[in-house]
């Protein structure tokens, strides 16, 4: 009996193969290679610049978890990104569900929301460090808000909160974008037969719109997570960290023990640890919202 012939021939693979090299030389090049390399610099007292270093082991590891220049950046990120994930999400949703009614101005509406997502963030965090400065401040003196009248960003207390509403505000977007992309492979039939049962409003939203957007939730939380712990050159454009270290993240932190007191390892042994950590928060994120998608189909 004759062999049937698979799917690759002898040249398909090799074809194939040829295709993939370049990407593979990248990807080893500018991802692979890095990554590797940082994990092996954590373990050593590199400064960045001089060839010469010595391993010293976990040394680093164990220093950075004692040291409270260090702890308070992680707290802040942690806080950082819990609140830029839940208020994202909370905007982002309700916004995708205005916007997907046939309102005239909708295209309009969607283009000016996505508009500061293409910005800089540096940039966007330079622009708001001015309105928080200036104008803001004016207002809060005209209205009399004491809480505006004085510069939120001087103020240890409201520095990191924001950030958060700068980060929102520039994202909200993009994660709109993806509940929009959700909300519009929903069928017509199935929102027809739900008004047609009789669920409307909340009760309509909680058991046929969410349950069915279940994918688009889980994809939005894990990015917007990972993208919050991640973040840096917002919250650098926009307060540099200050007052002291109130707003301070994580990435900053990395970034000045590495550039500006050249301790490399160090910083590197920070982003080590960050790694770790974006990692298993978005497999147990993954994890339990898989599992909220099961049991909702």
């Amino acid at each position: 009996m004759k062999k049937s012939k698979g799917f690759y021939s002898g040249i398909d693979r090799a074809q194939y193969v040829a295709m993939m090299l370049p990407m593979l030389a990248v990807y080893i090049i500018f991802t692979a290679y890095p990554v590797l390399g940082g994990f092996y610099y954590s373990i050593t007292n590199w400064n960045g610049i001089n060839p010469v270093y010595d391993i010293i082991g976990l040394q680093n590891f164990i220093t950075l978890f004692k040291d409270p220049v260090v702890l308070i950046p992680l707290r802040n990120t942690c806080v950082y990104a819990f609140f830029v994930t839940i208020v994202q999400n909370i905007f982002a949703l309700s916004l995708a569900i205005g916007l997907n009614t046939r309102i005239k101005s909708r295209n309009l509406l969607r283009t000016l929301i996505f508009i500061p997502v293409v910005l800089s963030p540096l940039i966007v965090g330079y622009i708001w460090s001015y309105i928080f400065t200036e104008p803001l401040t004016r207002l809060g003196g005209i209205i009399g808000w004491q809480t505006l009248h004085h510069n939120v960003l001087g103020n240890p207390r409201t520095s990191l909160l924001a950030g958060v509403v700068v980060s929102v505000w520039r994202s909200v977007g993009h994660t709109m974008i993806i509940y929009l992309a959700a909300l519009q492979a929903i069928s017509i039939e199935v929102n027809e037969a739900a008004t047609v049962d009789g669920a409307t409003g909340w009760r309509k939203f909680r058991y046929i719109t969410f349950p069915l957007i279940a994918p688009g939730f889980t994809i939005n939380i894990v990015l917007v997570m990972e993208g919050a712990f991640k973040q840096f050159d917002l919250m650098y454009g926009l307060t540099l960290g200050g007052p002291g270290n109130s707003s301070e993240l994580i990435s900053l932190t990395i970034y000045r023990e590495s550039f500006e007191f050249y301790r490399a390892a160090y910083g590197t042994a920070m982003g080590v640890v960050l790694f770790f950590i974006i990692c298993v928060l978005s497999y147990v994120g993954l994890v339990v919202l898989r599992r909220r998608e099961e049991n909702v189909v």
